[in-house]
């Protein structure tokens, strides 16, 4: 190789260390929240899994706790997210200064954190939780327009001896948060055992028992959100989001409910709902002369039962709808059970003629997986790196990052979550082809959109 000349050699350097900071940049993406620089969720669940497998080998005890902000809608609502970011990180600063150097900090999501403690009781995780508690009150009693903003915490207790995993620790945390909040907030509650388990149990039926009812006396509901085109700024699609008609007529949105359907094995049928109202809709809109492209989200279970399929080919055969005109969305974080069965799955959607959308693109930035074995057209960047976008250089990075994989692929790229005419601005600087948000429209009724 010739030699290099001064000048060409320090360039060559300087490529090599950008390219070696953006490796860097995109490892700690991969196991940090990039909004607060704790731990996400994925990092946390290893870490507890760690712990807990350690616990049962050597004995030991420990506590976990989920923490929850009382009040961020309030504050979003009021003075915009920029607002409640700030405060997010305000609150995972608190976190990270008061616990000590052994316990593990991280964001679960939105306005959630969690706190592996080791080695404590429940006298030293009380102690912890309340100091948590009184240090966020009192940071903020002083701001009138924050003075509303408090945590609720949630302690589960376990040994070695107990039976229950990671997850079932950290979904007991959960419920007793969650009893705190319904307590009042600004307290601290401990998940109280046997009974509280049987309590949470029933709760889980009983929003088993709406699920069920739902579909039968027709009371789920769909909503569709547009995905404009960032050149033209027309609307490209559709999302479709499914709700939950409740008893008084108000509407829960997907998340409210998921989580058990998920749990109880009724998620399939609520995909399979979806994908029959989308593929009805898709019909009649060709018929009445007016197409529409529409985005199906699947679940992890779903994606990993072939006879989904067959329900999915036989609506189209009956229906006549348009193939090409229906994107299923597979979610990035969702728990798929067997790589190669999803990709059978995604590959047979592409046989049929629709597209595959891999969706919360970079989320935990452990995606190549889905790049390496998943079949798709679309990638939808997570809007962890889209609602901050014009304010954190990590964001930019990651999304120009996305937007060059996708180009190099040849796939279509949209992102979520923009709520404000700088980052659509930013996003059409980028390249990425479309994106969705509030600031760019909200969710309607889907009669709205079929009419």
């Amino acid at each position: 190789m010739a030699k290099l000349a001064p000048a060409e050699r320090a360039v060559v350097e300087d490529a090599l260390a950008r390219a070696a900071q953006t490796e860097a940049e995109l490892r700690f993406l991969a196991d940090h929240d990039p909004l607060t620089g704790l731990l996400n969720r994925r990092s946390f669940r290893r870490e507890l899994d760690s712990y807990v497998s350690f616990s049962a080998r050597y004995g030991g005890q420990g506590a976990v706790m989920v923490i929850d902000i009382d009040g961020l809608k309030g504050v979003n609502d009021r003075y915009g997210h920029h607002a409640g970011d700030g405060l997010i990180r305000r609150v995972a600063n608190v976190l990270r200064e008061r616990v000590r150097g052994t316990d593990v900090v991280a964001r679960l999501a939105g306005d959630e954190f969690a706190v592996l403690v080791p080695q404590t009781d429940a006298e030293g995780a009380l102690a912890l939780g309340e100091d948590l508690r009184a240090e966020v009150a009192a940071g903020y009693a002083e701001e009138a327009e924050l003075a509303s903003v408090t945590i609720s915490v949630g302690i589960m207790l376990f040994d070695g001896k107990a039976a229950s995993g990671a997850e079932a620790i950290l979904a007991a945390a959960d419920r007793a948060m969650y009893r705190a909040k319904a307590e009042g907030r600004d307290r601290v509650s401990i998940f109280s055992g046997p009974e509280e388990q049987r309590r949470a149990i029933a709760g889980q039926m009983t929003t088993s028992a709406k699920i069920r009812d739902a579909l039968t006396q027709d009371r789920l509901r769909l909503a569709g959100q547009p995905i404009l085109d960032l050149a033209s700024g027309g609307i490209a699609r559709w999302e479709l989001l499914l709700r939950l008609a409740g008893e008084k007529g108000e509407l829960l949105p997907a998340a409210q409910f998921i989580g058990v359907a998920e749990r109880t094995g009724m998620v399939q049928e609520l995909d399979r709902w979806v994908i029959a109202r989308a593929l009805g809709m898709l019909a009649a809109r060709e018929r009445a002369g007016e197409p529409v492209s529409l985005h199906v989200n699947l679940s992890g279970a779903t994606v990993s039962d072939l006879s989904t399929l067959e329900f999915i080919e036989r609506e189209l055969d009956e229906g006549g709808a348009d193939p090409g005109r229906c994107t299923f969305e597979i979610t990035q974080t969702a728990r798929v059970d067997d790589y190669d069965t999803a990709a059978r799955f995604a590959d047979r959607l592409t046989e049929f003629g629709c597209e595959v959308a891999i969706d919360d693109y970079g989320a935990g930035f452990g995606p190549f997986e889905y790049l390496k074995r998943i079949p798709f057209d679309v990638i939808k960047i997570d809007g962890a790196f889209v609602r901050d976008l014009a304010r954190n250089d990590a964001d930019q990075l990651t999304v120009q990052a996305i937007v060059g994989i996708a180009r190099g692929l040849g796939k279509v790229t949209i992102a979520e979550y923009v709520e404000d005419g700088e980052t659509a601005q930013l996003l059409r600087d980028y390249g990425v082809d479309m994106a969705q948000g509030f600031h760019l429209g909200a969710p309607v009724d889907v009669e709205q959109l079929v009419a």
